[in-house]
């Protein structure tokens, strides 16, 4: 036993080979190595299968792409002429005709199918033509071109020609064709695309849906459920059984039968002494079955990083509701960034193109570099304003945060364009006095003074006449 124990120690348990366990192995490869041609096309269709097929799986990606691929965009220059006109043209490019070669797609829902494809397909691929507009490539269609030399061949990483560091030097673009298989197109170089992927390693090429992890404890509550449903309507199916005892049964061992029919509603049977009559039923689908959906599909959401809660809105109360929110805002951060990341690309590609096209005027001095924007992401209302809104205020107060900090967290705007819009609708009360006298249009309030407190004395002292 001794002897046993020592080999507990000085050692990583780990990296024993064991029977009890799954055996890992020792071969280390790169996510694109492991995810050959083929294994790729079907991890990516078992994704877009659950989408397409599972209302749970779809909530949890649409659920995803609120939170993450919502943006609005704000100049930022000194120059309060020059932003209203940065957004008066970001405004006009964000239209189907001007950003979207299929003149199908705002740059916003652009943005939320790239989230999605990128979410499903694991990368997506946008490029960008010389007209200024957009034609995104869905990953699957970005394949390494056959018939190549075999030095050629191995610079290329799933249809990505790669150079000194593994940099992206160029993209293979295919067409799908009605066989299912794909047809060469084009060779794109890198740039003028745009790459945006899920990556968890440096030397990883191609991007890795999140999802890869669960797509297969998706497709088990999915398959589970089926079964399920089609046995609780078998069980919806009553039986009745009637037992007779043997002295019912004649020389022949014939008993005369019972004629029951539950077509025409309510039956009252008359059974001869000693049968019983009792009805076949199954408490289906069960408590303990229930119960294992639910940890599965738990910990398929778990991947998105979606709390429970999200799904559940009567899991937990509106503490546990609230912080599993913030713990999920915080998860959501890094994704954000790349998309901005993206959309700040696009950004400086359109201004430069319209300062060399002369519809931008900079003022004196300036260039395209010194140019100022955000894209800010949809904020998040207070759930309980009274309080919240006191809390901010106190933060404000005190030093510890901005304004324009809680306003692009609770609304994703800037409080200065706030102010602005507060300061028109005051000169407009000045300027229409006349009109507010005789009477405010169908639907206007005009804010009311707060009455005066009166002073506590004179209360105490009303009370004790009144008592």
């Amino acid at each position: 036993m001794i002897e046993r124990l020592k080999g507990l120690f000085g050692r990583y348990v780990a990296a024993e080979p064991a029977d009890r366990r799954r055996d890992p192995g020792t071969m280390i490869k790169a996510s694109d190595e492991l995810l050959d041609h083929t294994k790729r096309k079907r991890v990516i269709e078992g994704a877009r299968d659950l989408q397409r097929n599972y209302a749970v799986a779809r909530w949890a990606i649409n659920k995803h792409l609120d939170y993450v691929s919502n943006f609005t965009f704000q100049a930022n220059t000194p120059d309060a002429a020059l932003n209203q006109r940065l957004e008066e043209l970001m405004a006009w490019y964000e239209r189907p005709l001007h950003c979207d070669v299929a003149a199908r797609h705002t740059l916003k829902r652009m943005i939320r199918l790239a989230e999605a494809r990128r979410l499903i397909d694991g990368d997506v691929f946008a490029v960008k033509l010389g007209d200024g507009r957009l034609q995104f490539v869905e990953g699957d269609r970005v394949i390494t071109p056959g018939q190549l030399a075999r030095e050629e061949q191995e610079r290329w990483v799933h249809g990505v020609k790669t150079g000194p560091g593994g940099s992206m030097r160029s993209i293979a673009v295919h067409a799908r064709n009605r066989r299912g298989g794909y047809t060469f197109e084009r060779e794109v170089r890198a740039g003028n695309v745009l790459h945006l992927g899920y990556f968890d390693a440096f030397d990883q090429v191609r991007g890795v849906s999140p999802l890869v992890s669960a797509i297969a404890d998706f497709q088990d509550v999915l398959e589970v459920k089926e079964y399920a449903r089609a046995k609780a309507k078998v069980t919806q199916l009553f039986a009745l059984a009637i037992t007779r005892e043997m002295a019912d049964f004649d020389d022949e061992g014939d008993a005369e039968p019972y004629k029951v029919d539950f077509g025409k509603g309510p039956v009252k049977l008359e059974l001869d002494p000693g049968d019983r009559a009792e009805f076949l039923e199954s408490k289906h689908p069960s408590t303990e079955f229930q119960s294992f959906l639910t940890v599965c599909l738990q910990a398929a959401l778990k991947s998105l990083d979606i709390p429970w809660s999200f799904y559940d809105e009567a899991y937990t109360n509106f503490f546990g509701s609230r912080a599993a929110l913030n713990h999920y805002l915080l998860s959501v951060k890094h994704k954000r960034a790349d998309l901005k990341e993206m959309l700040d690309r696009i950004t400086l590609w359109r201004l430069s193109m319209w300062v060399a096209r002369g519809v931008l005027q900079l003022p004196p001095g300036m260039t395209v570099t010194d140019l100022a924007w955000d894209w800010i992401p949809a904020g998040q209302p207070w759930w309980n304003p009274e309080q919240e809104i006191r809390a901010d205020i106190m933060a404000i107060n005190m030093g510890l945060r901005t304004r324009t900090e809680i306003r692009r967290e609770r609304y994703g705007d800037d409080w200065k364009q706030v102010i602005v819009k507060l300061q028109e609708e005051e000169q407009w009360l000045k300027e229409h006095e006349v009109m507010v006298q005789q009477g405010l249009p169908a639907g206007w309030v005009l804010p009311t003074e707060p009455p005066e407190e009166e002073d506590n004395d004179d209360n105490s002292q009303e009370d004790d006449d009144g008592a």
